[in-house]
């Protein structure tokens, strides 16, 4: 089978599950032709088709009494025919290699062949018995890594709904308690990361992978219903079963460690650090056998590192093994792929000469910073790779009031056309050029210097940055000379200040134009003097440049960044490299054999060695 259909992105997002899957788990029958049109979007093996699966495998294992025989072996029919792996016969444009899809198409292959353990896979040939195997050593992988080094996409409001899923399915039908139980403690992990750096349950925090509506309206975020059911923080009046976190909603296994809870709900103020995944050079080190391309392999591919220098030899061997030159996300690696050059070792050199723009896709280590108080929340990554390009990242951001965010990008442009990657990096997702952000408290600073080499495929590079500012969602705004930027919502205040002038683009946008600019941004509860005093210490504060040092004078204190080097505040250096976990309720080195997390009495505990988890008992 050869399915190389370019499918748009919002295909690709509608209905990954279907809404009479409630019914089914209320023990109605269902509307069968939504079951139908899944399966015939997973046949024709378009990218996101491992999303669809989900659904399908909960629905065979729990609700198929309901379910009609034609309809059943339809189903069936679908999940020996998929195909589980890249390794496995077909072509198709799927993209199988994302931390999250890594995981969804394990799990979904595992649970397959669980289904159907002595069956042949139509596409494979392989027994069911052969997939789970297959399948076991990607999952024990994943859990071991994300344990000890955290997530790749790093805090996504995208992404880890579509990592909950296949750890919820796993929870609940697999039959092997120790897959059930390292499961239910990377789910512990991703639920305690959302409880860590949410605002009132709207999870608002810097992030590996962030899209352009969920930053500007906190109430889009794709994990909005799994943080409800979680933590019930009243934002959605019901919950939407055509999404991928359905799975988690119709979860019955899994209990959530009531720590979790609390600490969501702790009103602060809190600071939370966190070291979030590995940096090329950090992998080459964790990972030293250059020829493995499950470990080494699929993790730089989790981090989308294709084309960088620390991983184009073994993106060539896994590219070639493969067969992968059909597959629409990965066909301009063929460009890369030079018999002579590869043979005399020079392909990292070649990459470095052409610099091409895709380097910036990958997503490597942050360390980042939130700041939470009852009213604010400022969130930023630490010094992440300034001045080389990006896509998806999203390095900073504040959240006020009822939820109103203030963020600043450098505007980039898709590096491909064609609708499997021409979305990003875009207008307000992740940045051209990447700035360098150092935060302290509730303070952030933000240098762009956009003035570095141009890269290979690089579109038309813009010369400003940009803030979404949307004066219409806050209660009060105030613009002070050409500088500062002022706004209310609720008891939650916030000033923006630019280097360069601002120039105001309609009523959400706020331009600074050059080659260099630098922003900085402060935000606080109400205090005694309300807003109009907070407005007055912010006018008596002062942005500069000295050099290649910004410095920013405010309430007497004095934050001093130097670009790609040090941040100080009040002449002291602040640090940017962080444990794995830093807290009030948790503090954790990097590589960890074991978590602790205490809040308001309650506790968690996760030992890999022995995979003991311990949770308080009420």
């Amino acid at each position: 089978m050869e399915q190389n259909k370019d499918i748009v992105m919002d295909v690709k997002m509608n209905n990954k599950c279907f809404p009479d899957i409630a019914k089914l788990a209320a023990g109605q029958p269902a509307d069968e032709g939504q079951i139908r049109e899944i399966l015939d979007y997973i046949n024709l093996r378009y990218d996101c088709a491992d999303f669809r699966m989900v659904c399908v495998l909960r629905t065979l294992f729990k609700y198929g009494a309901l379910v009609s025989p034609g309809t059943l072996n339809r189903m069936r029919q679908c999940v020996l025919g998929f195909k589980y792996w890249m390794d496995e016969p077909g072509r198709d444009s799927m993209c199988y290699w994302s931390e999250n899809h890594q995981l969804l198409f394990a799990a979904c292959e595992y649970l397959s062949g669980q289904m159907y353990p002595n069956e042949s896979f139509t596409n494979s040939g392989l027994t069911g018995r052969q997939h789970m195997e297959k399948a076991a050593r990607r999952l024990d992988i994943w859990f071991e890594t994300r344990f000890l080094y955290g997530f790749v996409e790093w805090h996504s409001n995208t992404y880890y709904e579509e990592d909950i899923a296949p750890l919820s399915l796993l929870i609940d039908c697999c039959e092997d308690e120790t897959v059930v139980r390292r499961a239910a403690m990377l789910l512990d992990l991703l639920l305690l990361d959302i409880a860590l750096h949410s605002y009132r349950g709207l999870f608002c925090a810097t992030s590996g992978r962030c899209y352009e509506a969920q930053k500007k309206d906190p109430l889009r975020q794709d994990v909005l219903d799994i943080a409800e059911k979680a933590f019930g923080f009243g934002n959605i009046g019901k919950y939407d079963y055509t999404r991928l976190s359905a799975d988690f909603i119709l979860n019955q296994r899994y209990q959530m460690p009531p720590v979790l809870y609390e600490i969501a709900h702790h009103k602060g103020p809190a600071e939370i650090r966190d070291s979030m995944g590995l940096a090329l050079v950090e992998a080459d080190r964790e990972f030293p056998d250059k020829k493995d391309p499950l470990r080494r392999g699929m993790y730089l591919w989790s981090m989308e590192a294709f084309t960088n220098p620390q991983s184009a030899n073994q993106t060539l061997d896994i590219f070639n093994a493969w067969d992968l030159k059909h597959n629409d996300f990965l066909k301009n690696i063929r460009a890369m792929d030079v018999p002579v050059v590869k043979q005399l070792g020079l392909t990292p050199t070649m990459v470095r000469l052409l610099n091409p723009v895709t380097q910036g896709i990958a997503i490597q280590r942050a360390n980042c910073l939130t700041w939470k108080t009852p009213h604010t929340m400022l969130s930023s990554a630490q010094c992440y790779h300034p001045g080389e390009f990006g896509d998806q990242q999203h390095i900073w951001q504040a959240t006020i009031g009822r939820g109103v965010t203030i963020f600043t990008t450098h505007p980039g442009a898709a590096f491909f056309e064609d609708n499997a990657r021409n979305f990003s990096p875009s207008y307000w997702v992740g940045n051209g050029i990447n700035p360098h952000a150092a935060q302290h408290k509730n303070v952030c600073l933000c240098l762009y210097d956009l003035r570095v080499r141009k890269g290979l495929l690089e579109k038309p590079r813009q010369w400003f940055t940009h803030a979404w500012f949307p004066a219409r969602q806050f209660d009060e705004i105030g613009f002070h000379g050409p500088h500062l930027a002022t706004a209310r919502s609720g008891d939650g205040y916030a000033a923006l200040f630019s280097l360069g002038a601002i120039e105001r683009a309609g009523d959400e946008e706020l331009i600074q134009r050059g080659k260099v600019t630098a922003w900085a941004v402060i935000v606080e509860d109400a205090g005694a003097g309300g807003y109009q005093a907070f407005v007055e210490k912010a006018r008596q504060s002062r942005l500069t440049l000295d050099g290649r040092t910004l410095r920013f004078e405010i309430g007497g204190d004095l934050y001093a960044l130097a670009y790609r080097r040090d941040f100080a505040v009040n002449g002291v250096g602040q640090a940017a490299d962080y444990l794995r976990l830093e807290s009030p309720y948790a503090t954790v080195p990097r590589k960890p054999g074991e978590y602790r997390v205490s809040c308001s009495g309650r506790s968690l505990r996760l030992r890999w060695q022995g995979l003991e988890r311990e949770v308080d008992k009420q």
